[in-house]
This record gives structure tokens, C-alpha cells and sequence, in this order.
């Protein structure tokens, strides 16, 4: 993340991008874990909630020669730099378990593939939030950098503990709405958690976020000696209603990977939103910082809040004088794609929802999910803390108070890039140690509600105060 902001190069990949969710990287072959990378990355953005990336690189000059020695050299310079960065690194684990960890990784530099090496980088970093929030601190190779990736071209999404397909290009469009039941012929389950050790993440949301991006990157597949070269092989079924007790047919199919240039292009640089989908009000408008509408019961006004930009002043007045009209008697705040943005922005919206014209007894629901994250998450706290807000829905993927304005440290040899927080950007307390804040009304989204596009969390607040 950057200034004033919670990272979007961190999840702006949970956890964005958490904030960490990215941008695109470079395209590569399938074939790439035998190599390291050389070519330059296109000039993107990566995935948490911030912008602002200050970027420190290891001097090429002092690049050594030869592929192990030049491994060595990157993975030296790990601690020492993020170090500089980070003003409390060692917050959540020792510096003698993270350079023991460093020390033990360059053993196996010798023999190791790049993809092995790779991820034993991610796993590393990712140390650093062992006790949470510090989502925005983490190597997000599917973001910025020059480490050959690929994606195979689906979206997934966990509800509860099933990893379906939510969306796909051509030519796997089929597989939407399939539960993954095996990957590489390995229990999606036993997948899961080899990954999450990769994960960095505020809180145990921003892994269920996160989680599924990489498992869609074949490199760390590899990485983690779960697959070979070529297509990944998917073993799918219909995700049925988790009521259903009729046993269906598995079917494998092999996906083929894309660049990660042309996924991100596709799913856009943070990528870890459930797909937009018109015909719903929740899912129909991802892509606007900030709107509003009257529902049809003609006293709720709904308002959805996507990102904690810097908004002009017109819009937030109209929003304020909507809010005013004396026919409406319940607010319904939805940020549940809110991954984050300028902390400076969260004082002109705060000062909406905390006016006496909003903030009224069992008038005001907002609504959280995995995505709340960052800046997102912290407007949760202030919420908490100024108004009589009642929460509903998922808990947030984000902590009230977090590490982040995160800096780029970048790879010399690999490419890979790290994000690493340097402030903690605080919600209303600096002490205060909260991984999240759970919703007073639990509502869990399940495939059923997706797929039947259902929202039971407005549901739900629509009907708290009948």
C-alpha cells in the first residue's frame, strides 16, 4: 500500500488485490519453473488497497553470477530489507524463526526448482503475519513482478468448505457452477492446506479470500510438488444444493493455463471479487466507487460503497441529501467489496453515516464480508465506535486496526516482488488487537444463495427491525 492508503499490492490477493489484494505480470511458458526470469513486467498495479509503491531492488550491479549464487543473493537480502521497511517486522514471530526459516530455504537452493524456490519466498513472507493483521506484507506473485506465472482461466470462490467455479473463459465455461472436488488427483481439501501457509492474511477470512487465487497459479502448484508441467487436472461435479443426497458422477478435465497478463485483463488486477452479474443488485455495480438506490419497499435506502476513494464533493453532497429525505427510515451500508483505498477518504464518509439524519437506533444495517479489508475493514471500527451500526452478514477480511501503506521490495534475479507494510494504519485505536469484527446478525453466503441469486444478508436486514 501507499501513503495514507491500506495497500492494494498487499490481498489492492484473504488478503488484496487482501488491503494486499494486484496487477498483471508477465507472461510465461508452462514450463517456466525451470528458469529464472529475466523479462521486465508490464507497468501494473497489485493486490491489496493502496497505491502509493515505493520500490527498493537489490543493485544489479552487485548481481553475482550463476543461478544458485544469484538465488542466495535474493533470499540474503529478505530480512535486512523488509526490514528497513517494516518498523516492527518482528511483530508477530521472532527474527530467529524468520531468518531460521531464510537459512533453511537456502539449503535447498542448490537443488531446487525456481517454482520451489518461488514459493518457499511466499511461505517465508507470509511468516511475518503468523499473528495477523498483516495482510498487506506478503510476496503476491500474481501482481507486480517479473517471476514467469500463469493462470488457469477460471474464478473460485469457497462457500463454506466447497471450491466451486464460479467463472470461466472459453473454452471451460461449463465448469461454472462446478465444485472442484480434486486437483492434480489430490483432495481439493489437502490442496487448501498446503497453500495457506502461503497466505498473508489479517485474519482467517483473508486466507478463504486469498486461498483460491492460488490455486488457479500452476507455478505454485508445482512449488509445491502437487503438479508437473502442462495442463492442470481438475476433477469436477455439479455443485448441487448441499441438501441434495443424489451421489453425481466426478468428471476430470485438463485445464490449459493462460498468461497471468491476459487473467488479470480479464478479471481485473485484484480479482477476488465474486463475478459481477447485472441481474443482482449486490453483484451489479463492482466496479462503481460509491452509488445508491431507493428499494422498492420505498423507505431502505441502500448504499453501496466499493472503494474508500477520494470521492468529488457533489457526490457525496447528493448522497447526503438522499439520505435526508424524510421518507427513509433504515439505511442499508453494504461494503462488502470494499478492499480499501485513501485513509483520508474515510472522514467524508464517516461524517455522512454518523449525522443525526443516519444514525438512528435500528435504522442503520451495514454489511461486511471476506472482502472488507483494509481501509474497508478500519471504516468498520469507526462505525463500530461512532454509530449505532448493526452488522450483518460475513465477518471482515480485515482487521479494525492494521499494518500497511505498504512499499515495494523487489527481487533482483527472481523478480519476485514483496510487498511490505511500513505504518500501522489505525481505525480508532492503535492498540487496538482485534483480527476483526464479527457481525452482530451472521449471515453466510451459500452456493445455493449464488447460484439462485439470492442475497441473505440483505435479506436479513430487511427483516431485523419488522
Amino acid at each position: 500500500m501507499k501513503p495514507n492508503r491500506v495497500h492494494r499490492s498487499a490481498v489492492t490477493a484473504l488478503l488484496l488485490t487482501v488491503c494486499v489484494i494486484f496487477g498483471g505480470c508477465t507472461a510465461s511458458s508452462t514450463k517456466a519453473a525451470t528458469t529464472a526470469p529475466t523479462t521486465a513486467p508490464p507497468a501494473t498495479s497489485g493486490p491489496s488497497s493502496t497505491t502509493t509503491t515505493t520500490t527498493t531492488s537489490v543493485p544489479t550491479t552487485q548481481r553475482p553470477l550463476g543461478r544458485a549464487a544469484s538465488w542466495q543473493a535474493d533470499l540474503d537480502q529478505i530480512v535486512p530489507e523488509m526490514e528497513k521497511i517494516h518498523p516492527n517486522l518482528f511483530h508477530g514471530i521472532s527474527r530467529t524463526e524468520l531468518e531460521g526459516a531464510i537459512a533453511e530455504l537456502s539449503t535447498r537452493v542448490p537443488k531446487a526448482t525456481n517454482d520451489e524456490l518461488m514459493v518457499g519466498v511466499m511461505r517465508v513472507v507470509a511468516m511475518v503475519s503468523a499473528k495477523g493483521c498483516e495482510g498487506h506484507t506478503g510476496a503476491f506473485v500474481w501482481g507486480t513482478g517479473t517471476y514467469p506465472v500463469d493462470s488457469m482461466p477460471l474464478r473460485l470462490w469457497l462457500f463454506d468448505d466447497r471450491l466451486v467455479v464460479v467463472d470461466a473463459l472459453a473454452p471451460y465455461r461449463a465448469l461454472i457452477g462446478s465444485e472442484i472436488d480434486a486437483i492434480e488427483g489430490r483432495p481439493t481439501a489437502e490442496v487448501l492446506a498446503a497453500i495457506k501457509p502461503l497466505v498473508p492474511h489479517d485474519n482467517d477470512q483473508t486466507i478463504r479470500l486469498v486461498t483460491p487465487r492460488l490455486v488457479l497459479i500452476p507455478q505454485v502448484l508445482r512449488g509445491l510438488g502437487l503438479a508437473d508441467d502442462g495442463p492442470i487436472s481438475l476433477t469436477v461435479r455439479p455443485a448441487t444444493s448441499q441438501s441434495a443426497t443424489t451421489d453425481v458422477t466426478a468428471q476430470i478435465t485438463d485445464v490449459n493455463p493462460i498468461s497471468m497478463a491476459d487473467y488479470n485483463g480479464w478479471s481485473g488486477p485484484y480479482g477476488l471479487h465474486l463475478p459481477v452479474d447485472p441481474t443482482v443488485r449486490y453483484l451489479s455495480r463492482i466496479g462503481d466507487a460509491l452509488w445508491w438506490e431507493m428499494l422498492p419497499d420505498g423507505k431502505t435506502m441502500y448504499v453501496q460503497y466499493n472503494r474508500v476513494d477520494q470521492l468529488p464533493t457533489a457526490q457525496l453532497a447528493n448522497l447526503r441529501s438522499a439520505l435526508s429525505d424524510k421518507t427513509v427510515t433504515r439505511v442499508v451500508l453494504d461494503v462488502r467489496h470494499n478492499y480499501g483505498g485513501e485513509l483520508s477518504a474515510l472522514d467524508p464518509i464517516m461524517s455522512i453515516f454518523k449525522g443525526p439524519t443516519v444514525d438512528r437506533p435500528a435504522a442503520l444495517y451495514v454489511l461486511t464480508g471476506r472482502n472488507t479489508f483494509s481501509a474497508g475493514s478500519l471504516l468498520i471500527g469507526r462505525l463500530q465506535h461512532d454509530t449505532h451500526a448493526i452488522f450483518v452478514g460475513e465477518t471482515m477480511g480485515g482487521c479494525p486496526t492494521t499494518w500497511g501503506n505498504s512499499s515495494d521490495l523487489t527481487l533482483a534475479y527472481s523478480g519476485i516482488v514483496i510487498s511490505v507494510a511500513h505504518d500501522l494504519s489505525v481505525g480508532v485505536d492503535a492498540q487496538d488487537a482485534r483480527l476483526t469484527i464479527e457481525p452482530d446478525i451472521s449471515v453466510t453466503l451459500t452456493f445455493d444463495d449464488w447460484a439462485n441469486r439470492v442475497d441473505p444478508a440483505l435479506e436479513s436486514a430487511l427483516a431485523a427491525n419488522k
